[in-house]
């Protein structure tokens, strides 16, 4: 429980950032926002995402992350949770998606991004076993909710819900940073997945690097919180690379950082 505990204030220290005034003398402009309607709580214009690839981040293998279709994230998020495996019939682990949390940290300095990120996913793989999805939750509604984005998860594929395979989904419809949004209802998106290289730093223990475009249904985009997502500076995540009984299921601490580009709120990039 103190590992969680750690956990937690490590998490309130993005809403200490986010109020504390000297933000700004990192050169990041907050929001002068008393009625939440979207977006980041401090400018995104900082963020390059170049900065955060490695200039060989596509020849190791896997399917290519192209460049961004637009220059600034609208969204720079942390993300803490599980990632779930299920065992095949051929004795080895397949995705089955998973549940995460997603907190703002456009208030970070991008310097600091990978190694907070870090920093938090030490503190997450201390925290025990008996640390439950519910205790998660508590702490998600506790940190700033100005800081607390919403949800990762995944679903079955709406184009063919029995194909078996399963889309991600990042939902902040039920996010404080919406509350007076008439658009918070499409707060959401759905994504498919067209870039996947293996994890630069540990393939073994980290999950991939991904890029995954806004997927469209009956010729229309899935949700309208962004068009692009990329996922990087993942810790942990991955299954282990043993055998497995059929049938048996396994979740793998899962910390990393996901950046949102384009989509209805790309308006108030500051």
């Amino acid at each position: 429980m103190y590992a969680f505990m750690k956990l937690f204030s490590a998490l309130s220290v993005l809403a200490l950032v986010n109020a504390f005034p000297s933000a700004e003398s990192f050169g990041f402009q907050r929001r002068a926002n008393s009625t939440p309607t979207g977006g980041s709580i401090c400018g995104t214009k900082q963020f390059i995402l170049a900065n955060e690839l490695p200039a060989d981040i596509n020849n190791d293998g896997g399917a290519p992350l192209p460049k961004p279709n637009t220059t600034y994230p609208v969204y720079t998020a942390l993300s803490v949770g599980m990632q779930n495996y299920t065992c095949g019939a051929d004795s080895t682990w397949g995705p089955l998606g998973g549940y995460t949390f997603l907190f703002d940290i456009s208030c970070l300095p991008q310097m600091h991004h990978a190694p907070f990120t870090s920093f938090i996913a030490a503190l997450w793989d201390a925290a025990p076993p008996t640390v439950s999805n519910e205790q998660i939750i508590d702490l998600f509604e506790q940190v700033n909710p100005g800081t607390a984005l919403g949800l990762h998860y995944w679903i079955a594929d709406p184009n063919n819900a029995t194909d078996g395979k399963i889309n991600a989904v990042w939902d902040f419809t039920k996010s404080e940073r919406y509350v007076n949004d008439t658009n918070r209802a499409n707060a959401f998106l759905v994504a498919a997945e067209t870039g996947n290289v293996p994890d630069p730093k540990n393939s073994t223990v980290n999950s991939p690097w991904l890029y995954e475009p806004i997927l469209y249904v009956n010729g229309k985009k899935d949700g309208q919180l962004a068009d692009e997502v990329y996922r990087f500076n993942s810790n942990g995540g991955n299954a282990p690379n043993n055998s497995c009984f059929p049938g048996s299921v396994l979740q793998s601490k899962s910390t990393l950082n996901f950046w949102l580009f384009g989509g209805a709120w790309e308006d108030t990039i500051h």
